[in-house]
């Protein structure tokens, strides 16, 4: 027995002994992520940002993956969680992020012998506005929250004379992207618009039609430059590594062809004090803040829309019906778009929004953790208050019904999700397929992701709501399967909402008319539940959605479950 024993424990030094080196070579083999923003570059130049990344991973020989995130928040939340270690981002959020969780600059690009660039107010070629104080009482289009050329100076701008984007403006919007906010000036969408000069000159030297279409009517100073950062944590080592390869790119025959392309003429080091601008326009909006919180005398409200869409097209499908409400209430309207469906819910516990359109799934945890009431809810499509969860696949697979998924790969929505991912789960399980049997699955954000990743071929099936499939039936979609009807998602108001808001909300939203032709614009501008208007809802309209959530398992060892019980 002891000679057993000791056969045994010679064994096992000797499998720890040669998996040392084994484990060695694996950390090296790491995959690094370098984040992109989309904002800081044109749409069409995104390509060249990979080619930057993998040019990276040649030179410092380490695999190396690109991440690109539409908005920066997005971009924002990985680089704290550590989840990229590299980023190109704004200039903007560069000084948050410095303040908040300590990201270090790498390097910067130099464009035309410098690192600045400027924020641009532009307009429409034959507009007649030809100075910055004309635009009042207009439609603006800024670009992101957090960015410096496309929020910031603008709104520090209107501060210098005294007064806010909400007084000012007519109206305002979010485009989310430099080239979709120089698209709607040139298409007449929006009057004006505030956008980065990089990005700008870019397109005009690209010959593009839309920049072709505007005149910039007024430039901002110079400010340091989007540069390039890393976290505070990354190895010293590999951040050495790639400040050189950068810095050292333009001495490269293949890294001038990739610059050349970009229209940037390399990298060069940056002090942190070129964006001491920024702060100090930061600091000034800032302590305005309590202004922007008041349009012309009037509480505004806080309005919340959980995240199906990208917040470009949610600010497109919503705003006009919060407009509405301005007009038919006391009150002015902020739409608030969250990360995530959790954000958005924590949001609506915590005051940070009063009102909240809601899933199911997401209303039935705010009631649970928060105390939330729903008070109304979209008639939908057919006037029965309801909607479906489907399965889809492209229309030329061999795929007949969810039986043949075993095996298969599978796209979900948001793991709080009702129709994108709690009831497809159920519909798998009716057929026998639990998610071990699937070959590979994952959640993805926004249902139209979903849409577009089965249309690629990258999953061979998806899960997302009815309105959504329909509008890429013709694109090659086939539904397979659809679940039985689920209650259309509710109006919900947070605990701490007056009930003055409340009422009037209520009001103004029910004498929404289909038939009218003033409203049947506004409803037709958001998804096919809400073209016939709004009804009273109640708790128990969702109690078949609790019972589900409450039944599913916890302890498949998937993660794949939403881990709250209601």
């Amino acid at each position: 027995m002891r000679r057993l024993n000791l056969i045994i424990y010679i064994l096992f030094v000797f499998a720890y002994l040669i998996c040392i080196p084994y484990e060695s070579s694996a950390q090296q083999e790491k995959v690094l992520k370098i984040g992109v923003a989309s904002m800081i570059t044109p749409v069409d130049a995104v390509k060249y940002y990979q080619e930057i990344i993998d040019y990276i991973g040649e030179q410092i020989k380490q695999p190396v993956q690109m991440i690109h995130r539409r908005t920066y928040d997005e971009m924002d939340t990985m680089l704290e969680r550590g989840e990229v270690k590299v980023a190109f981002i704004c200039s903007a959020p560069y000084v948050k992020n410095r303040e908040k969780f300590g990201i270090e600059l790498l390097v910067a690009p130099s464009v035309n012998g410098k690192a600045t660039y400027h924020s641009y107010i532009i307009v429409h070629k034959d507009s007649p506005i030809q100075s910055f104080p004309e635009l009042k009482g207009k439609f603006f289009a800024f670009t992101d929250p957090k960015s410096n050329t496309g929020k910031l100076y603008p709104t520090y701008l209107l501060k210098t004379m005294g007064t806010t984007p909400e007084k000012f403006f007519k109206k305002i919007m979010y485009s989310y992207s430099h080239n979709k906010s120089v698209e709607f000036v040139a298409k007449k969408i929006v009057d004006g618009a505030a956008v980065e000069s990089i990005v700008y000159e870019y397109m005009l030297k690209k010959n593009s039609p839309y920049a072709k279409q505007t005149k910039v009517i007024k430039r901002s100073q110079p400010y340091g430059i989007p540069p390039v950062v890393v976290t505070n944590d990354i190895d010293a080592g590999l951040k050495k590594k790639i400040k050189e390869v950068l810095l050292n790119m333009h001495k490269t025959e293949k890294g001038r062809a990739i610059l050349r392309a970009m229209m940037i003429d390399g990298f060069v080091e940056i002090q942190d004090s070129a964006y001491n601008s920024i702060r100090e326009m930061e600091k000034s909006v800032k302590n305005n803040e309590t202004a922007v919180r008041k349009t012309n005398g009037r509480k505004v409200v806080l309005f919340g829309v959980i995240p199906r869409d990208n917040p470009r097209i949610l600010y497109e499908k919503y705003q006009p019906l919060l407009d509405y409400l301005s007009e038919e209430t006391p009150y002015s309207y902020e739409l608030v778009i969250k990360k995530n469906y959790e954000e958005t819910v924590e949001a609506l516990g915590h005051g940070e929004i009063e009102v909240a359109l809601l899933g199911p799934l997401t209303y039935l945890e705010a009631k649970a953790r928060y105390g939330a009431i729903c008070i109304l809810k979209p008639r939908g499509i057919d006037g029965n208050a309801s909607y479906k969860s489907v399965i889809i696949k492209r229309k030329d697979s061999n795929i007949k019904s969810t039986d043949e998924l075993r095996g298969k790969s599978m796209a979900f929505s948001a793991s709080k999700s009702t129709s994108g991912n709690l009831m497809p789960r159920y519909m798998l399980a009716n057929s026998g397929i639990h998610l071990n049997e699937l070959s590979n699955y994952a959640n993805f954000d926004y249902h139209d992701s979903v849409v577009k990743a089965v249309l690629k071929g990258q999953y061979d099936a998806g899960a997302v709501r009815d309105s959504v499939a329909r509008k890429y039936i013709k694109l090659g979609l086939h539904v397979i399967a659809e679940s039985p009807e689920i209650p259309t998602g509710p109006l919900v108001v947070g605990p701490g909402t007056p009930f003055s808001i409340i009422e009037n909300i209520k009001r103004a939203l029910l004498d929404l008319n289909p038939n009218n032709p003033r409203h049947q614009k506004i409803l037709k501008r958001l998804d096919d539940d809400f073209r016939n208007g709004f009804i009273e809802a109640l708790d128990k309209d969702y109690a078949d959605i609790r019972a589900k959530i409450n039944a599913v398992p916890q302890t498949c060892g998937k993660g794949c479950h939403p881990k709250i019980k209601l």
